[in-house]
């Protein structure tokens, strides 16, 4: 892989949702949307009232386009901490981009919450991704919004 294929690190930054501008919602918003939904063919409610409690990662390009998001979420009754909504928009596919941001969110949950399981609920076809990242797949595959996944948990 080359440099030049990758987008800035620098251009990943780390926000709460009270944080964020209407602009980035709205960002967020359209490319979870375009990839999850309409590229996926998924009917299902992305906006689930987890957005204002969770913590969130958007990478730019040079243009200022949303190309890389993801949220995690502590929940303290399960002690646990949930990655979920990691998106790439289809030009920012096959580069790199995708570990470079769970690379990040592993980063700051591990120094945040050492103490708590990392889980996430895998797209079959990426849970191989994932594993290269220290994630374990466990128990059955089941349907999320007409696409089958996968509960992980991440081993280190």
């Amino acid at each position: 892989m080359t440099n030049s294929l990758l987008i800035s690190s620098a251009c990943m930054y780390r926000k709460s949702f009270e944080e964020l501008t209407k602009a980035e919602v709205y960002a967020v918003a359209k490319l979870r949307q375009q990839v999850f939904i309409v590229e996926q063919n998924s009917i299902y409610s992305d906006l689930d009232d987890h957005d204002q409690s969770s913590t969130h990662y958007l990478d730019v390009d040079q243009t200022g386009q949303l190309k890389v998001y993801g949220r995690f979420r502590h929940t303290q009754s399960q002690s646990e901490v949930k990655i979920e909504r990691v998106v790439l928009d289809k030009s920012a596919r096959g580069k790199g981009l995708g570990k470079q941001l769970m690379k990040r969110m592993l980063k700051d949950i591990l120094a945040e919450f050492p103490k708590n399981k990392i889980v996430l609920s895998a797209q079959l076809e990426v849970r191989e991704f994932y594993a290269s990242l220290g994630f374990i797949a466990q128990g059955t595959p089941y349907d999320d919004g007409g696409i089958d996944h996968i509960q992980m948990f991440y081993q280190g």
